[in-house]
C-alpha cells in the first residue's frame, strides 16, 4: 500500500510526522473524550503533547523506523480510531434508543408495554463476505407468540407447603 493510502485513513487527525534519528513519530490530535486502550498502546511508544486546542488532545505514536514497526504502529493507530468511532456511534445509538423508549412508554398502554422486549440476533461468521460476526440490537414492539408466564412461589406458600408435608 502506498504511503498516501496509509496516511489517508487517519488524515483528519494527523498533525505531523517527524523523523528523530532512527525513530519516526506520528503526531495526531484526537477529541478530548477519546480513550487509548492499554492493550493497543505501550507506555514507551505513546507520548502526549500539547495540541494547542483545549478540545483536542495531542498524542505522539513513536516507533523505530523499520517496516514492521511502522506497519504495526499504523495498525494500532487505525484500531484506536475505529474503537473510539465505534464507541461514539454506540453512545449516539444508545441516546436515540432511550429517547425512542421514552416516547414509546409515554404513548403506549401498559398491556402493550408488558409484551415489549429486546431481541438480540446473533450474526454467524461468514468467510464469504468478510463479516466478523457480532450482535445486533433490535427493538421489537410486540411478540408474535406469547412467552410463557413466569410463576413465582412466595415464601409463605413454600413455608405452608413445608408445614403440610
Amino acid at each position: 500500500m502506498s504511503f498516501y493510502k496509509e496516511l489517508q485513513v487517519f488524515s483528519e487527525y494527523l498533525h505531523s510526522i517527524r523523523f528523530l534519528q532512527d525513530f519516526i513519530t506520528i503526531d495526531l490530535k484526537f477529541p478530548m473524550n477519546w480513550g487509548l486502550p492499554k492493550s493497543l498502546t505501550a507506555e514507551d511508544k505513546v507520548v502526549p503533547f500539547d495540541s494547542g486546542d483545549q478540545n483536542l488532545k495531542g498524542i505522539s505514536f513513536v516507533c523505530a523506523f523499520e517496516e514492521s514497526e511502522v506497519t504495526e504502529t499504523i495498525s494500532r493507530i487505525n484500531k484506536v480510531i475505529k474503537l473510539n468511532k465505534d464507541r461514539e456511534i454506540k453512545e449516539r445509538l444508545f441516546k436515540e434508543t432511550i429517547e425512542t423508549l421514552k416516547k414509546t412508554f409515554e404513548t403506549t398502554d401498559l398491556d402493550t408495554l408488558k409484551s415489549l422486549y429486546f431481541d438480540f440476533e446473533k450474526k454467524e461468521n461468514s468467510l464469504d463476505n468478510g463479516s466478523t460476526g457480532g450482535t445486533s440490537l433490535e427493538l421489537v414492539e410486540e411478540r408474535a407468540t406469547q412467552r410463557p408466564k413466569r410463576t413465582r412461589i412466595r415464601k409463605e406458600e413454600t413455608d405452608s407447603a413445608d408445614q403440610e408435608a
